[in-house]
C-alpha cells in the first residue's frame, strides 16, 4: 500500500499538481487523495483507471498485483455513495426497532406482567431483554462504522459474528428456558438451532476473512436458513395467539422484532455479495482479462 501511495504522489507532484487540483479533476475530496497517498485507502477501480489517465500513466505503473489483491480487503465493502446511505439507513432502523423492543421488555413484560408468569418466564424476558440490548449496542456500532464510511471487510465479519452470536445465544437459552417450563420444544429445531448458528460464524469467518477468493455460498445458505427460522417462529407464534386479546400486542411487539432481525441476514448476504463482486473484479485486473462491463457494474455498488 505504501508503494501505491508512493506512486500516486510522485505522479501527481510530477504534473505539478496539488492534492486538491487532483481531487477536482477525479471529483472526490482532498481528504480522499490524503487517504490515497497515506496508504489508508484505495480508489475504486475505475476512479483508479481515471487516476492512471490525469497523471498520465498507467494503471499498471499506479497498482501492482498485491495492490490489487488487497483493494478489496482495505476498502469499504460498499464504496457507491447512494448504497452507503441505503446501508446506514439499515442499521439505523434495525438499532431503533431494537431499542424499542428494548424499552417494551423494560418497562412491559418486566414489570406490569411479571404477576402473571412463571420465574422461567420471567427469566426468558430477562433474557431477550439482554439480547436486544446488546443487539442495539451491535448496530449502534454498525451505524456509526458505516457513517464513518470504515466497514471493510475486517469489520464486516467482526459485526456479523457479533449479531449471530448473541442471537444463537438467545435462541439456545430461550430453548433452555422453554424446555424448564414444561413447554413442548421441536427435537428438530433444537438441532437447527444447535448447528445454523455455528455453521453462519464458521461460514463468515472464512468468506470475508480467511478464505479471500471462496464464493459465499456457504454465507447465502446459513443465511437464508435464518430467515427462514424467523418467518417459522413468527408465524408459529402468531398462530398460537389468535383470537386471544394477546394478539395486538403480539402484533406490535413481535412484527417489530421480526423487521429488526430480519435486517441483519439480509445486510449481511448484502455485503457479502458486494465484496465477492470486488474480489472477481480484482482478479481479473490482475490476470489482464477484460473487465470493462465489470467495472461498470462494481460502480453500481
Amino acid at each position: 500500500m505504501a508503494e501505491f501511495g508512493e506512486n500516486i504522489k510522485k505522479a501527481r507532484e510530477e504534473k505539478g499538481f496539488t492534492q486538491q487540483t487532483l481531487a477536482d479533476k477525479l471529483y472526490v475530496s482532498r481528504q480522499a487523495v490524503s487517504r490515497w497517498e497515506n496508504g489508508s485507502r484505495y480508489p475504486d477501480l475505475l476512479t483508479a483507471k481515471s487516476l492512471a489517465s490525469v497523471l498520465d500513466t498507467t494503471l499498471d505503473k499506479l497498482l501492482n498485483d498485491d495492490d490489487l489483491r488487497s483493494y478489496p480487503e482495505v476498502n469499504p465493502i460498499i464504496e457507491y455513495p447512494l448504497y452507503k446511505r441505503v446501508q446506514t439507513a439499515v442499521f439505523a432502523a434495525a438499532f431503533i426497532t431494537n431499542l424499542v423492543q428494548l424499552l417494551w421488555y423494560i418497562f412491559f413484560n418486566l414489570t406490569e406482567n411479571r404477576a402473571v408468569q412463571t420465574h422461567y418466564e420471567d427469566a426468558a424476558q430477562i433474557v431477550a431483554a439482554i439480547s436486544s440490548g446488546l443487539i442495539s449496542a451491535v448496530l449502534l456500532f454498525g451505524t456509526v462504522k458505516s457513517i464513518m464510511d470504515s466497514i471493510n471487510p475486517r469489520a464486516a465479519a467482526e459485526i456479523a459474528i457479533m449479531l449471530i452470536g448473541v442471537d444463537g445465544l438467545h435462541a439456545y437459552v430461550d430453548q433452555y428456558l422453554s424446555w424448564q417450563n414444561n413447554a413442548r420444544v421441536s427435537v428438530l429445531s433444537s438441532a437447527v438451532n444447535a448447528a445454523i448458528y455455528p455453521a453462519f460464524i464458521i461460514s463468515v469467518l472464512l468468506f470475508f476473512i480467511i478464505k479471500k477468493h471462496y464464493r459465499p455460498i456457504a454465507v447465502y445458505i446459513c443465511a437464508g436458513l435464518i430467515i427462514i427460522r424467523i418467518f417459522g417462529a413468527y408465524i408459529s407464534s402468531l398462530i398460537s395467539v389468535l383470537g386471544t386479546p394477546l394478539l395486538t400486542k403480539y402484533l406490535i411487539t413481535s412484527s417489530l422484532r421480526l423487521f429488526a432481525l430480519l435486517l441483519i441476514p439480509v445486510l449481511i448476504i448484502y455485503m457479502a455479495a458486494t465484496l465477492y463482486r470486488k474480489r472477481r473484479l480484482a482478479k481479473s485486473c490482475i490476470d489482464g482479462e477484460d473487465d470493462s462491463q465489470e467495472v461498470q457494474k462494481h460502480k453500481q455498488d
